[in-house]
């Protein structure tokens, strides 16, 4: 009880001590791209919800905004690899009696493949969760383990990011 009150009048104390005007500055460079010389990206991509989903593709597709990610002016590659119950969000037949948001997913990747960053679905993935090969959005390459993609590109030097 004792060892409570003097921690109470501790903190008390503290909150009333000036504090420094702490804000988060953005900087408009990013200081661990200098001396990269390329950011070709891979993701390995999980999300099953179908709004955090177009939240994250919405994130990825602005990276290519950026104009940090130009490395020696090129653009970087970016491919999407979906993986596990991902796979879900991008099956027409699913998407027949889908929610809004998984039919925005479809226009996502349509605008997102336009711009060129490109799609890759495991089927193994697709077959575990029921989803037939001839209902995948037709700008995804479908491949059968998502895996071995992502060692691939690994391989070639792509950077890879989990997103779950």
């Amino acid at each position: 009880m004792k060892r409570s009150m003097v921690l109470i009048v501790v903190l008390f104390f503290l909150g009333l001590m000036p504090q420094e005007n702490v804000q988060a500055q953005t900087e408009a460079t990013y200081q661990a791209l200098e001396g990269v010389s390329s950011v070709n990206t891979v993701f390995d991509f999980r999300i099953s919800d179908a709004d955090k989903a177009m939240s994250h593709l919405n994130l990825i597709h602005g990276m290519l905004e950026d104009p940090n990610m130009i490395i020696k002016g090129e653009q970087p590659e970016v491919i999407i690899v979906l993986i596990g119950p991902s796979v879900n969000l991008v099956s027409t037949d699913k998407m027949k009696n889908a929610s809004e948001a998984k039919n925005k997913i479809a226009q996502k990747i349509s605008d997102m493949t336009a711009d060129g960053i490109r799609f890759e679905i495991c089927m193994t993935a697709a077959h575990a969760y029921g989803v037939p090969a001839d209902s995948v959005l037709p700008e995804i390459v479908q491949v059968k383990n998502g895996w071995i993609s992502l060692v691939g590109y690994q391989q070639k030097g792509y950077s890879m990011i989990a997103d779950f």
